[in-house]
């Protein structure tokens, strides 16, 4: 079982840096700027294992591509017909560390993609989640009971560990995610999207399975989860902060 202390003994110091959450926030409120801009991929998600663009028979772009053909043209692209994730709820946001150190140590067969986040979205339940990515049902159902083992050995047997199908964003236009039927002129789309859409390139992280060494996006993001957990009253946070209060994030950053 991993402690708090040893989250605090590992985290502390590295996370004891400038605030960069409040210039984010002062770089967003003056709206467009035409002489700099933050990286499009700059992420509140910390990424551990094979990046999905780099998943076999990936398309290329990866997610970014797929969620640009859901959200401009409802279009659920037909390698994500085969996606299923193991969806696991800290429930503070201490336990989300924990999560990731978790993940650090996990062996799995395919070092599939793993991901600690915080939820902000309005339609999806939960204030902290982590995501492990399998490419089919069989592969979710295996990989579903290591990661239960593992979050039950590690941080706690009472955190909610389940299998689902696609992204939520889908189930959202498309609920019966044991139904879905690939549509008629879908292909038509992908292709479109394929030959006129200009993507950044992928924005996924390195794959690198890192043992106490994280990058500056890394420790902002932390840094960002400390701040929404101050917002949401999850006082967990102060164990990361040597007892430091923080300020709530501004409304404009959630």
């Amino acid at each position: 079982m991993i402690s708090d202390k040893e989250v605090k003994e590992l985290f502390v110091s590295k996370l004891d840096i400038p605030d960069i959450v409040t210039g984010l926030f002062k770089l967003k409120a003056k709206g467009n700027n035409t002489g700099y801009r933050l990286d499009n991929g700059f992420s509140l998600q910390v990424c551990r294992g094979l990046p999905p663009h780099l998943w076999k028979d990936a398309p290329k772009h990866g997610c970014s591509r797929c969620m640009a053909l859901f959200e401009g043209f409802n279009v659920i692209p037909q390698y994500c017909f085969d996606c299923y994730k193991v969806v696991i709820a800290p429930r503070t946001v201490v336990e989300l560390f924990k999560l990731l150190l978790t993940y650090e140590n996990m062996k799995l067969p395919n070092d599939n993609t793993r991901k600690c986040m915080i939820e902000t979205r309005s339609y999806s339940s939960g204030v902290y989640k982590g995501f492990v990515y399998c490419r089919t049902l069989d592969e979710g159902k295996e990989i579903l009971k290591s990661v239960r083992q593992a979050v039950s050995d590690n941080i706690s047997p009472e955190i909610p560990v389940n299998l689902k199908r696609g992204c939520s964003e889908y189930a959202q236009v498309y609920p019966d995610t044991g139904n879905w039927e690939y549509g008629k002129h879908w292909q038509f789309y992908e292709t479109f999207v394929d030959e006129n859409f200009v993507f950044q390139g992928p924005v996924d992280a390195s794959g690198d399975n890192k043992e106490q060494e994280y990058s500056m996006s890394e420790l902002f993001a932390m840094q960002f989860w400390l701040r929404y957990a101050a917002t949401i009253g999850d006082m967990s946070y102060l164990t990361l902060t040597r007892g430091e209060n923080l300020a709530p994030l501004p409304k404009q950053l959630m």
